[in-house]
């Protein structure tokens, strides 16, 4: 693959949207905690060595936004490597829409990961008046470290189990409509679909890739969650642009 003047721009994309986490220059202020501020909101207090702390708590107060724009930015920018691993080529049909799609699949990251965070957090609760694991999912360790580890293994467990290959799928239908410029039918899109990368592929990505990822991405706290959800969908990006040799038959 020839090198091209749109990967020293992609590099600096790359890293200019880490920076700009890493060193967040806004933070929420909530005027009923600190009554010498005239205005609760976001508030611009410069970058620095605080800014990923800055960072949660804006995205702790505007969840939605913060998934939309974390994701759609992130995820697109993957979409393109995929492309360019592909086509040698940066250029990516649809690139507003796919933005658009990312963002709101963002939007639902953020509801998924609430749901399957808290979900088994509850689960692995000690029973306090007994002293009793949860039966559902009795697995509990005195240490704390261990423990929160092992939680952000469960919750990768299940939430790839049961929500990324439909997740991941549903995606793919959207950008092929995108792709075609028009809606499919559920056959027409099925039958269009490489069978060995959708039917095995993927599937032992989740297996191998995904679900220790994840585990990663759930023992952070939850604001920084979707974050590294949407850095890893650059990994997809790079997934999706190898070709597995399917078997002889």
């Amino acid at each position: 693959m020839k090198f091209k003047i749109g990967d020293i721009f992609a590099v600096i994309y790359f890293l200019a949207y880490t920076c700009l986490v890493v060193f967040f220059p806004w933070k929420y202020f909530d005027s009923s905690l600190n009554l010498s501020l005239q205005s609760q909101g976001i508030h611009w207090v410069g970058f620095s060595t605080d800014g990923l702390k800055n960072f949660g708590s804006v995205v702790g107060q505007y969840p939605y936004i913060s998934g939309f724009l974390k994701v759609g930015l992130l995820a697109t920018f993957g979409e393109m490597i995929k492309v360019r691993g592909k086509t040698g080529s940066w250029k990516t049909p649809g690139l507003f829409l796919k933005f658009i799609v990312w963002g709101v699949y963002g939007m639902l990251f953020t509801i998924a990961f609430a749901i399957f965070g808290k979900g088994i957090a509850s689960l692995m609760t000690i029973n306090h008046a007994t002293g009793a694991p949860s039966p559902v999912w009795p697995f509990h360790f005195s240490n704390k470290t261990v423990q929160t580890i092992f939680q952000g293994f469960s919750t990768s467990l299940w939430a790839n189990l049961i929500f990324c290959f439909p997740m991941m799928l549903s995606h793919e239908y959207w950008n092929t409509c995108i792709n075609k410029k028009r809606f499919l039918g559920g056959g027409e899109f099925l039958e269009g679909i490489d069978k060995h990368v959708w039917g095995s592929y993927l599937l032992k990505s989740i297996v191998i890739f995904w679900i220790p990822a994840h585990t990663i991405t759930f023992s952070l706290p939850a604001n920084y969650q979707v974050l590294m959800s949407a850095y890893l969908s650059l990994a997809l990006g790079f997934i999706l642009t190898i070709k597995p040799k399917k078997k002889a038959e």
